[in-house]
């Protein structure tokens, strides 16, 4: 008997990914979909007769836009919103990091950076009792009430701070334990293909579950997102599916 389905009932998206149109390579897979819109319009035509009365409504132009979020920041995903790729340091091509260090003087009135610097802090700071940054010192020579001095890593503070004291201090060092994604002005995502698993069920058999599939064989990632950075805030994406030019029946997607 032929498999046939009118109604189907949906549970949830079980993931996406993202292939490159010129290899099949992975771009970036997620399973953490929700919110997941798609809107299709079209421009329409009338046409008239002598008093302005529509005769007939034309329809061209179609558009389809898609758009939803994954519940987890996706490295991967906004890479390829960006136009750009992932970056995974090795130890033959390390990353520059910023370290923040804070720490409490002891008696010997010296600190050892945890990392080695790529270049030596020039300013270290107090902190206040509100954590906001208070006098500032800079590098010298030599250690004064006014300066600290730094030697392979290892900072002279100020003779003027007293032990117990909070400090803080900034710099760079390069480190094979990074990933890194960049935005740069030059680069825009170019099209994939955007494949979308979705688990749901006949509407008159509830027990069988089936999975469903939505393909954009021409999806265009749009660079424009709002990322709310905080624990309960999801990576928004969206896109366009554009039309398969080179498809005799100019698909812009498919539901299977």
């Amino acid at each position: 008997m032929a498999f046939d389905m009118n109604n189907f009932v949906i549970d949830r998206i079980i993931r996406g990914v993202a292939l490159s149109q010129k290899d099949d390579s992975v771009l970036f897979s997620i399973n953490q979909i929700q919110n997941a819109s798609l809107n299709c319009a079209s421009e329409s035509t009338d046409a008239v007769d002598a008093l302005g009365t529509p005769i007939a409504t034309f329809y061209r132009a179609k558009t389809a836009e898609f758009s939803a979020e994954n519940a987890l920041y996706d490295m991967n995903l906004m890479a390829t919103q960006l136009g750009t790729k992932k970056t995974v340091a090795s130890a033959d091509a390390k990353i520059t990091v910023p370290a923040m260090e804070t720490f409490t003087v002891d008696s010997t009135k010296k600190y050892t950076l945890k990392h080695t610097p790529k270049a030596e802090p020039t300013e270290i700071y107090a902190i206040n009792g509100d954590s906001t940054f208070g006098v500032k010192y800079v590098k010298a020579t030599a250690a004064s009430d006014e300066a600290f001095a730094i030697a392979d890593g290892v900072l002279t503070l100020p003779t003027s701070i007293e032990a117990g004291a909070d400090m803080f201090v900034m710099y760079e060092y390069e480190t094979e334990n990074a990933v890194e994604v960049v935005n740069s002005a030059t680069n825009f995502p170019v099209g994939c293909k955007f494949v979308m698993e979705v688990l749901g069920c006949d509407v008159c058999d509830q027990t069988n579950l089936v999975y469903a599939y939505v393909i954009f064989n021409n999806f265009k990632l749009s660079p424009d997102f709002d990322w709310s950075i905080a624990t309960d805030g999801a990576h928004p994406f969206s896109g366009r599916a554009q039309q398969d030019y080179c498809d005799k029946e100019k698909r812009f997607g498919l539901a299977a």
